[in-house]
């Protein structure tokens, strides 16, 4: 039998100081720890800037890593050391050529300057890495055609999973009919534009059913044309009380503007939604498709995104048919548990595969 592992999982953000705050960290990192750290092994998580191992590790995964003389010096120890190093991205971040399609860009939070010098760093980190994990099967295409050792093969895809921390929750009854509220969870500031391309939908709907509301949770500048008691704005909350609004029941929404950008993202929305049994009316990314039957209900179009909308709300047997078993099925696809049993096969050491 393996030895259990030191795993340590370093944040490479700006803020070292709250690096746990980052939703990214708390699925790619935080999750797959959780796992880890059930399954008998050793886990740290830390800021670069902070490593806080008590012994040397046997894995570290650089949580979305930057070219910096720290980050060049601390990996440069490392590899001398026979630490097997591991780079995590989970959005297109390595390309300056796409920058311009970044959301940071799109919305008018950082200069198009900006972003290319960011994604240049991260794509010269990237090239340092023999193994790298994505967290989507698009983005494993997009980054197969950049340099660094072993080329493709040294890709590993490790979806999005339910958080760990949801699993001792108690499975909500299934409902016969979905509640009149649609639901909106923006988790950072930059989803202006997607939830622009569903605004004038909204607007309509809301007008000829007095009785539907509009749930937002989180960053959003928006200006729907209907009656102010049918749209609720609340705060982002953090992860530890995110639970208590993703379970809310609703039928969500997941919009994301069409750019080459959002194809690569993870449709954690609908993983989220669906553990609770509501189902997540989105568009059509890569990774939707695989959950089509475990919550997503993919629409392309603007006559697609009304049709799903209207037979959630006004059919009941299609409402059951989406969301009957849901939590078991969308476990299916994304069970952190087995999940990181097949990651650290790949990762593991190769002394310590014998």
């Amino acid at each position: 039998m393996s030895r259990p592992l030191a795993i340590a999982f370093l944040a490479c953000n700006k803020n070292p100081d709250r690096f746990r705050e980052d939703p990214s960290y708390t699925y790619r990192c935080e999750n797959l720890a959780l796992a880890l750290t059930a399954q008998g092994h050793e886990v740290t998580l830390s800021h670069l800037s902070r490593p806080g191992w008590a012994r040397r590790p046997d894995i570290v995964v650089f949580h979305r890593p930057q070219l910096s003389w720290r980050f060049w010096w601390i990996q440069r120890q490392l590899r001398g050391q026979g630490v097997r190093l591991v780079a995590d991205v989970d959005d297109l971040v390595f390309d300056p050529a796409q920058a311009h399609h970044s959301p940071a860009v799109l919305n008018r939070q950082l200069p198009l300057g900006t972003l290319r010098r960011r994604f240049w760093r991260h794509r010269q980190a990237l090239r340092l890495f023999d193994r790298v994990t994505v967290s989507t099967q698009a983005l494993a295409q997009a980054l197969a055609t950049e340099p660094g050792p072993g080329g493709a093969a040294r890709i590993f895809w490790l979806p999005n999973a339910v958080h760990r921390s949801w699993r001792t929750q108690a499975e909500p009854a299934v409902q016969d009919r979905a509640e009149p509220v649609l639901r909106y969870l923006p988790g950072t500031r930059s989803h202006d534009r997607d939830f622009a391309q569903v605004a004038p939908l909204l607007s309509s709907l809301l007008r000829a059913r007095p009785g539907l509301r509009l749930e937002l949770v989180g960053p959003l500048s928006h200006a729907l044309d209907v009656p102010a008691d049918q749209v609720q704005h609340r705060p982002r909350v953090p992860f530890a009380d995110y639970l208590s609004e993703v379970r809310r029941p609703g039928i969500h929404l997941a919009p994301l503007e069409a750019t080459p950008f959002t194809a690569c993202k993870s449709a954690l929305k609908v993983i989220e939604a669906a553990f609770w049994n509501h189902p997540t009316v989105c568009s059509p990314l890569p990774d939707a498709q695989r959950l089509v039957g475990a919550g997503a209900c993919v629409a392309a179009t603007a006559a697609d995104w009304h049709g799903w909308i209207t037979r959630l709300l006004d059919e009941p047997a299609a409402y059951r048919a989406v969301t009957w078993g849901l939590r078991s099925r969308v476990l299916r696809e994304a069970d952190i548990d087995l999940l990181a049993r097949g990651w650290l096969a790949a990762m593991r050491p190769p002394e310590e595969s014998a």
